[in-house]
């Protein structure tokens, strides 16, 4: 498969490296305003056509398109490959607004294209075994789901100060890094776990232009699952990771036991990466890969499958990642109208 890039921004370092494991992908453009971005990559993707021009790398003769650009710029670049007659995968969340999805969606279907959103949450190999738990029976019918975030500067890498310039700026339009950006991860991994919500209810606590913590929603889904989501910062509070230094829980309860997940981006809970808990018993998984990279490479496997076959679900596709947008958007809504949104 022929791939080419636009946008090596901080997330370029989880989402290019798969790519370079792989015989059956050549990247074959690589796309950056910043012409040091492209010299970073330059080693692994050496026969990579290198171009601050999107046109330039839209003349290539290539498959698909990751557009890893800031989320502002997803739905005018990703629109310009849709014309140009390319596939696009793009990194989430899809857009900001309901009616930008709606555009850009309708842009992929007359071009004769296939938009996907990369959440690589989906694809992070404990929270399948979670979801396959749950499609088993083994916990019973689901009643449940919690999912908790806690956010913390302290343990993570090293991120390039530009790049929370866009952040901060969509924060201030009342798109918080937490609430919104992040969230955008617990929303879709409801909707893959129990499909779509109809109510949400979201309280927000925001002080000036940026923070958007603590925030909690509470939501169901059609089926009745009931889910509540708590994302709080505790900015002295130390998680060791390579990566996002976030303690993540998820977990659902079912009427015969429970399966949860202890940990996603950081390592704040050495316990197994998964258990399962029925009729007193505890089973857990000690040696699942449970590491970032482990979730984007599973997440390039399964693109690289689909646009090569077109066998099976495409996660996401356009239609659910618009629905996850609606859902989240309606959860912020809810918090500033302080009452409960119905989602159509």
């Amino acid at each position: 498969m022929r791939l080419a890039v636009v946008g090596l921004g901080q997330i370029a370092e989880l989402a290019l490296p798969p790519y370079a494991e792989r015989d059956d992908v050549r990247v074959v453009g690589l796309c950056d305003v910043d012409p040091t971005r492209l010299e970073r990559w330059r080693t692994a993707f050496p026969s990579a056509h290198p171009t601050t021009d999107l046109d330039d790398l839209l003349g290539l003769e290539v498959d698909v398109v990751d557009v890893l650009v800031p989320t502002p710029l997803h739905s005018a670049v990703a629109t310009r490959v849709f014309e140009a007659g390319h596939h696009v995968q793009m990194q989430k969340p899809l857009t900001r607004s309901v009616d930008e999805a709606d555009e850009l969606l309708a842009t992929a279907t007359r071009a004769g294209a296939v938009l996907r959103v990369m959440e690589d949450y989906v694809h992070f190999p404990p929270l399948v075994e979670l979801h396959d738990v749950v499609r088993r029976g083994e916990i019973g019918t689901p009643r449940a789901l919690h999912m908790k975030v806690v956010a913390t500067a302290r343990g993570g890498w090293e991120v390039n100060p530009g790049s929370y310039e866009w952040q901060f700026e969509q924060a201030s339009a009342g798109l918080g890094i937490l609430t919104f950006d992040h969230g955008w991860h617990q929303f879709a991994l409801a909707h893959w776990l129990f499909g779509p919500i109809r109510r949400i209810f979201g309280w927000v606590r925001r002080e000036g232009d940026l923070l958007d913590v603590p925030a909690t929603f509470v939501w169901e889904h059609h089926d009745g699952v009931r889910a509540v989501l708590e994302m709080v910062l505790a900015e002295d509070m130390y998680f060791r990771s390579d990566y996002y230094a976030d303690d993540e829980r998820v977990e659902v309860v079912g009427t015969k036991g429970y399966a949860r997940c202890n940990r996603i981006s950081g390592r704040g809970v050495q316990e197994p990466s998964v258990v399962v808990y029925r009729d007193g018993q505890i089973r857990a998984w000690h040696a699942l890969p449970d590491e970032p990279p482990d979730a984007f490479r599973a997440s390039a496997t399964h693109g690289i499958e689909w646009f090569r076959t077109g066998a099976g679900e495409l996660r996401l596709d356009g239609a659910t990642a618009r629905a996850v947008l609606s859902s989240l958007l309606a959860g912020l809504e809810s918090s500033d109208r302080g009452m409960p949104v119905d989602i159509p």
